[in-house]
């Protein structure tokens, strides 16, 4: 079968819509996804995900024939095992995927189109990187990364908010730096080869999901037990201790408890931190448990810039390394 175990269910309580850009079949028995919305960048990798929940249609798929056209050029078909794929536009205006779900035979059991619209690289940091390079100073930072938040990920950090309402742009400001920081420690590449191995662990038993999950995931470096404590019927608020043998003993449990959660759950988990845009929408959600938790009524401005900036740090402490006891 064709269509594996991740690529049966939506997560829980979120629709295709909040993964990525998405189109569905006349049935909604299967719908597309794309990880970045229009419009694309030319010479930039995209990744389409179809994900089947009808039990029926997902256990006759064998395989995905994925065609692309630009400006209504011939298109360039692939056939895949797995429902996942990768393309970068190679011009700019108008491109159209097609997804045909095979059956035996190469029979066709279903097929989806997606119409994107393709645009160069942002002008505007484009305009910045040239200008620094020419100027003697500090530069623009890893350039890779300035181009992979502004060009992909733009209105995914863009859309952020608190659940209550706060005047200012502090909030959005402290994820944009938590996803840079992310983005900063490991390339698209290497975060596409963690989520791989993540998946073959959910879908085959192949590596041991809670090693595995020992590794923050996606662009924003999630840690799974962390986001399954915010999740419903997830892990029950667990603080770690600070350091030493004592924390890795107890984060080692803390992850053993993860993977054995009911799988639908893991793979709910798995999917939002797949997803760059539900990626970067729960670094948000932990961000503000976070700070309900350990500073209740104390909005982002003053988390920014109070005391020093004292409660940013133990936010990201606790993301990165936490929750950790307060002693």
């Amino acid at each position: 079968m064709a269509i594996r175990k991740t690529e049966t269910r939506l997560p829980a309580n979120i629709q295709a819509t909040d993964l990525g850009e998405s189109a569905t079949t006349s049935d909604n028995k299967a719908v597309l996804i794309s990880f970045i919305s229009a419009p694309l960048v030319v010479g930039r990798e995209n990744t389409y995900v179809v994900f089947v929940t009808d039990t029926s249609l997902a256990s006759n798929v064998v395989s995905m024939e994925w065609a692309v056209s630009e400006n209504g050029a011939t298109a360039i078909s692939q056939t895949t095992d797995i429902p996942e794929w990768n393309y970068t536009p190679l011009a700019t205006g108008s491109l159209t995927l097609t997804l045909k779900l095979l059956g035996a035979g190469n029979a066709e059991l279903a097929s989806i189109s997606l119409t994107q619209q393709v645009m160069d690289l942002n002008a505007e940091l484009e305009s910045l990187i040239v200008e620094a390079r020419n100027e003697a100073g500090p530069g623009i930072g890893n350039i890779d990364v300035a181009r992979e938040l502004v060009n992909d990920h733009n209105p995914y950090y863009q859309s952020v908010s608190t659940e209550v309402p706060e005047s200012g742009d502090a909030f959005k400001q402290f994820v944009f730096s938590i996803t840079s920081d992310g983005a900063l420690v490991r390339n698209p590449a290497e975060r596409k080869r963690h989520v791989q191995a993540l998946a073959a662990a959910l879908n085959n038993g192949e590596g041991d999901f809670a090693s595995l999950a020992a590794q923050g995931v996606g662009v924003c470096n999630i840690r799974m037990a962390l986001l399954a404590m915010i999740l419903p019927s997830g892990l029950p608020w667990t603080e770690l201790p600070e350091r030493g043998a004592e924390k890795a003993h107890a984060d080692g449990e803390l992850r053993q408890a993860l993977a054995a959660l009911d799988e639908s759950k893991k793979i709910d988990a798995f999917n939002i931190v797949r997803f760059p845009k539900t990626n970067i929408r729960f670094c948000g959600k932990i961000v503000e448990k976070l700070r309900d938790r350990y500073f209740n009524g104390t909005n982002f401005s003053d988390v920014m810039t109070g005391m020093s900036g004292t409660r940013a740090h133990w936010i990201l402490k606790h993301y990165n390394e936490g929750p950790i006891v307060h002693t």
